[in-house]
């Protein structure tokens, strides 16, 4: 998928997200950014720094083991809720959202990750294993 598409993708789903202010897709396995749409947050790299919550949780997955696998992560800041939910988990790519507290329908936003997921998986299936960081 071509970085146009891919930034393409991500702002039409933010743009049916209201609340949510910015979104990205990173590898969980390395924290490479591929793509992100949305407000910037400046140098901090809250995308790549918030696969760390998942990592976390992959690291001790054996604590957890009774509740099942993880479907999202969900962090909730004085300023903002951080959502973290698998994308393509085939390619390791994770779907992190930044947005406001009680601004949004996480259910919604759920469909919509699915929905961006099958676009990606398509556009996946002909390119080589190495991802397309954003540039």
């Amino acid at each position: 998928m071509k970085a146009a598409q891919m930034a393409q993708a991500l702002q039409a789903l933010l743009a049916q997200a209201p609340g949510v202010q910015g979104c990205a897709l990173v590898d969980a396995s390395s924290g490479l950014l591929w793509h992100r749409a949305g407000v910037d947050f400046g140098p901090h790299l809250v995308w790549e720094a918030a696969v760390d919550y998942w990592r976390l949780q992959e690291r001790l997955h054996a604590h957890f083991e009774p509740l099942g696998d993880l479907g999202a992560a969900t962090l909730h800041h004085r300023e903002g809720v951080v959502v973290l939910l698998p994308c393509v988990p085939e390619h390791h790519l994770l779907l992190v959202a930044v947005a406001r507290h009680r601004a949004v329908d996480w259910r919604q936003w759920q469909h919509l990750s699915a929905s961006l997921a099958q676009t990606l998986r398509l556009a996946l299936q002909g390119l080589s294993a190495e991802p397309a960081p954003q540039s």
